[in-house]
């Protein structure tokens, strides 16, 4: 009997022993994400996102029990998809962390408090790999971009951020932007020796962006030598592409200069130009649906269309995916010009313009001359600007 015992006692241990050991299965066509955290509270929302175009869309979510989370979710393909965990908590910084999933893999998310963007990712995916090295440079300046988001939200629940706020020259705007300055020089500086991988891509498509934007970054040499090492199979990829756009972008215009035109797509495919209108006023009004001072600022611009009828036209560019544009458009009924460029990111004419916030506004003459260009929504500022310009 002892020995049939304790033959018992030596299976059951080695089961027990094997099933530490034993990872979760997660079948194809499927994700996993654990999280395990600590110095966070329970009840704390995780989201993780999809970014489609200028869009983020949920994809799951799961409540934080006990220091866990759990996100688990369908996928229809074999490639790598990036995607964004965000707490939905304001006592979180206002960053997220990239995470990247594919089907039939288990991804691990630790981390020890609220600073998300430090969280560390582990899993079998290659790209996660080449980000994890990426993030892993300028740890320190890192963190305290994270406490001043976290700061900047206490004080922005308390009272709201002014301009002056912003302007001040110790503010906290004002820090992060020197912590982000010197991460963006150390990660433009590791791409002229790293590995080239879709995330090395993806991270010089935002380098152009920025630099396209606002070329007093200094970022232009670098960039010019970042896509010599580029090889004609990563010339070919859509991010590849779109750094091939924001190089060889739309010449920037400016007030009093004649306004930039180029093909602008309706809902129906149809192609339209801005100069249907010449002799008209034209507003333009560069937006996005996730956008929520763009959304806000709709009902308003309808109201102007109603006031200014025969004597303006509005034209919104929405800067959304195709199908997500075209179904929100269908499902707010959103009547008048509803037009696109179709294009990745800011080219085009959103790179004429100088949209870098949105929305984005610019008054073109009856005679195709731009006589004001503006960003930003607050309630009645839109009919007040019009008037002015309007005569």
């Amino acid at each position: 009997m002892k020995h049939k015992a304790s033959l018992l006692s030596l299976l059951v241990a080695g089961s027990l022993l094997a099933g530490c050991h034993t990872h979760t299965h997660v079948p194809e066509g499927e994700f996993l994400i654990e999280g395990h955290v600590t110095g966070v509270p329970d009840s704390i929302i995780m989201q993780l996102m999809r970014n489609e175009g200028r869009l983020l869309t949920t994809v799951t979510y799961d409540t934080i029990i006990n220091g866990r989370f759990t996100l688990r979710d369908t996928i229809g393909d074999t490639e790598a998809h990036r995607m964004c965990l965000v707490a939905r908590s304001t006592e979180f910084p206002s960053t997220s962390l990239d995470v990247w999933v594919q089907s039939g893999k288990r991804v691990v998310v630790k981390g020890k408090d609220k600073l998300i963007q430090l969280w560390k990712v582990n899993s079998d995916v290659a790209e996660q790999k080449y980000t994890n090295d990426f993030m892993a440079l300028c740890p320190d300046n890192r963190r305290r971009i994270n406490q001043i988001s976290i700061e900047e939200n206490a004080l922005h629940y308390k009272h709201g951020l002014t301009s002056e706020d912003r302007e001040k020259p110790d503010s906290l705007y004002t820090l992060d932007n020197k912590e982000e300055s010197i991460i963006s020089d150390a990660e433009l500086n590791y791409m002229l020796t790293a590995p080239i991988s879709s995330v090395w891509l993806d991270y010089l498509v935002r380098y152009t962006e920025m630099n396209q934007a606002s070329p007093e970054l200094g970022y232009h040499d670098r960039i010019q030598t970042l896509y010599t090492r580029m090889s004609e199979v990563d010339k070919a990829t859509p991010a590849g592409q779109a750094i091939e756009e924001y190089m060889n972008t739309f010449q920037t215009v400016e007030v009093n200069n004649d306004m930039a035109d180029g093909d602008l797509y309706d809902v129906n495919g149809q192609v339209h130009h801005l100069a249907e209108f010449r002799g008209k006023y034209i507003l333009l009004d560069f937006w996005s649906m996730g956008c929520g001072p763009c959304r806000m600022a709709m009902p308003e611009i309808r109201e102007i269309e109603e006031t200014y009828r025969g004597k303006m036209e509005v034209v919104s560019i929405s800067t959304d995916p195709d199908q997500a544009w075209k179904k929100f458009v269908a499902e707010e009924k959103l009547q008048g010009n509803q037009w696109n460029e179709l294009r990745r990111g800011n080219t085009g004419l959103a790179a004429a313009y100088r949209v870098s916030g949105i929305p984005h506004f610019v008054m073109i003459s009856p005679e195709g001359k731009i006589l004001e260009m503006w960003s930003g929504y607050g309630e009645g500022s839109l009919k007040s600007k019009v008037a002015e310009l309007v005569k």
